[in-house]
């Protein structure tokens, strides 16, 4: 297993409030973090193992926690299914590993709370990614398990750890984040097997996100096939000069499968913590043929295009 490494705490004081340091006068302020997902075609599992977070201050300084600051106890039961974590001589546990499917739409689970940092500008998060190891059945930490064939497969993560964006931490002020798995983009199957990429990772301010929901008719592909099983629902920045597939210069800023209802055969969709801004949204009657590796893939999209859609704090409900 990689063990983690813990980067220089300079200040003793802040140490047992998560492990932040302070060089400056500009204050402190609170820091919470949650995971969510927006989920990836042909999983029902997306198990990640990750056993230390760090961020690098502008001024030079870095903060990292390890599994005594994390909520360990919420690691998901179905990724260990009954075999145990290993722990260290304290009896604390060596990582967290969480099913990210578990945490979609508007769903998340909180991983940091209030931690005490410096405030100011943060150019980077890492998260430490435990692709090596395995389970006495030999079960990999990080792993997934596909729908078709319910075989469990290991993740790779380039140099085991994912770099994140930048955030900022205001003084004397509490800011929660999401990071947010668009697994759509992120996680790739290649000949090396499945790969967790930091593309399609993103680390969103909760105070400046919101939902777009809606549904779909039964009728709404019918210009291609008679039935909307393949659909999803692609969310491009409105200022974008086409409507493109994954991997393209004019790719989407995150995509959603379309929950079908076995009844009536509408479907419904939710895309959670999206950045406030104005989008077109997209109905792309063949979502599942589209991979973030190759591009050029020929999207169905499904008549008319929702246009300059302002999304704000109250969300945006769209019907196709």
């Amino acid at each position: 297993m990689k063990k983690a490494v813990i980067v220089g705490l300079v200040s003793a004081a802040l140490a047992g409030c998560g492990g932040s340091d302070s060089s400056d006068s500009n204050g402190t302020g609170t820091f919470s973090l949650a995971f969510s997902d927006a989920p990836v075609d042909g999983l029902e599992q997306v198990c990640v193992a990750f056993d230390q977070i760090s961020v690098h201050h502008v001024d030079g300084g870095e903060s990292s926690w390890g599994t005594t600051s994390f909520a360990a106890d919420q690691s998901s039961p179905e990724c260990v299914a009954g075999m145990k974590i290993p722990s260290d001589s304290n009896g604390n546990p060596d990582f967290m590993v969480i099913n990210l499917m578990a945490y979609q739409g508007n769903d998340s689970l909180q991983v940091l709370s209030d931690e005490l940092m410096e405030s100011g500008k943060y150019t980077q998060m890492r998260l430490s990614v435990l692709e090596d190891g395995s389970y006495s059945d030999g079960t990999p930490y990080s792993h997934v398990i596909e729908t078709d064939t319910h075989s469990v497969e290991g993740i790779r993560v380039p140099s085991g750890e994912l770099k994140l964006d930048g955030f900022d931490v205001v003084a004397d002020a509490t800011q929660a984040y999401t990071l947010e798995f668009d697994l759509r983009k992120s996680m790739v199957q290649n000949a090396n097997g499945y790969q967790l990429k930091p593309r399609g990772v993103r680390l969103v301010n909760n105070e400046n996100v919101a939902a777009i929901d809606g549904t779909v008719s039964s009728s709404a592909c019918n210009d291609y096939i008679n039935n909307i099983d393949d659909a999803f629902v692609y969310v491009y920045p409105a200022s974008t000069l086409a409507h493109g597939d994954l991997g393209s210069e004019f790719e989407p800023y995150t995509s959603v499968a379309v929950n079908v209802n076995p009844s009536t055969q509408n479907g419904t969709f939710d895309v959670g913590y999206v950045p406030f801004g104005t989008y077109d949204l997209a109905l792309v009657c063949n979502g599942s043929e589209d991979h973030p590796e190759d591009g050029g893939d020929l999207l169905k999209i499904a008549e008319p295009i929702k246009q300059d859609l302002a999304l704000s704090t109250t969300g945006l409900t769209v019907s196709f």
